[in-house]
């Protein structure tokens, strides 16, 4: 009895180990193979590249500004602001036709050119930089370009848009008093001839033989109040007009980006490492309970 069994304990411990071997062949082909699966999920997965140009950026000085400040100023603001609108967005999509080339609609092709821009403006140098990001080496590179080569048409645009709007706001206010004293000097022109007196009222003309008369007398001070009025109100548009007439630097890419060799985004590494623990796990599990098994049904 006894030999027989010290023979069925001997049997347990050699199956034991003979099954055993499910149990490492399993967990190493579980880390061998989440390493390679790892590796493919790693192929798959979006990697995305940083692509930089950068611009001597000029736009029109804030009016009455203390120098930089270190904060974007109105004028800045509007210019960053539109470049990243849509107007100007879907221009470069569509002339670099990303939407066709990833399959996408216009809008979703903005929606991914937003989202890949950033601009970064130091005040201190009068620098831009454009960063793209995107899932193209390429595509980033000619992203970036393509904003950069826009922005100093876009500045030249909007100032100009600017310029216009102030200086026809400037008229809006003056012309009633240009009315006012276009009326007068009409007036006074009127109440001359009305005395026989056949002279253009204008600057130098002497008008003083004539002021003995009521009417030319009211007319006169009727259009000199006018023109004082109007006089004061140019002296005042003056600082604004001094601020539009002077010209911006002109703005212009500094450095081109190329294409970034190497992506920003998921490593190699974690990918193959996390599938490997993964398997190995997996192994481990599968192979002990089916070395268990093996033992029990095969002593």
């Amino acid at each position: 009895t006894v030999l027989i069994n010290g023979m069925k304990k001997r049997r347990g411990r050699r199956g034991f180990w003979w099954w055993s071997w499910l149990l490492i062949a399993l967990t190493i082909g579980g880390i061998v193979g989440g390493f390679f699966y790892g590796k493919k999920k790693w192929d798959e997965a979006p990697k995305e590249y940083l692509a930089y140009a950068a611009l001597s950026f000029h736009v029109r000085d804030a009016f009455m500004s203390a120098g930089s400040t270190g904060l974007v100023d109105a004028n800045e603001s509007e210019v960053l602001r539109n470049v990243k609108s849509e107007s100007s967005l879907r221009g470069i999509a569509l002339n670099l036709d990303f939407a066709n080339q990833w399959g996408v609609n216009q809008d979703e092709a903005v929606i991914r050119l937003r989202r890949g821009l950033d601009l970064d403006l130091d005040q201190a140098t009068d620098q831009l930089t454009v960063a793209a990001r995107l899932n193209d080496s390429q595509d980033a590179a000619a992203f970036a370009n393509a904003v950069a080569a826009e922005i100093p048409n876009l500045i030249k645009r909007l100032d100009e848009k600017n310029k216009k709007e102030v200086m026809e706001q400037f008229s809006k206010e003056a012309q009633p008093l240009v009315d006012k004293e276009v009326t007068a000097k009409a007036k006074l022109k009127d109440s001359l001839a009305a005395k026989g007196v056949k002279l253009e009222p204008g600057p130098g003309v002497d008008l003083g033989d004539y002021l003995y008369i009521p009417e030319v007398l009211d007319a006169k001070l009727e259009w000199d109040s006018s023109s004082e009025a109007l006089k004061v109100m140019y002296e005042d548009q003056a600082k604004y007009r001094n601020y539009w007439s002077k010209s911006v630097r002109p703005s212009f890419v500094m450095a081109k980006a190329t294409a970034p060799p190497s992506f920003v985004g998921p490593n190699l590494q974690p990918f193959q490492t996390r599938w490997s623990v993964y398997g190995m796990t997996l192994g481990l599990i599968a192979g002990s309970l089916l070395m268990l098994i093996c033992w029990k049904l095969f002593p």
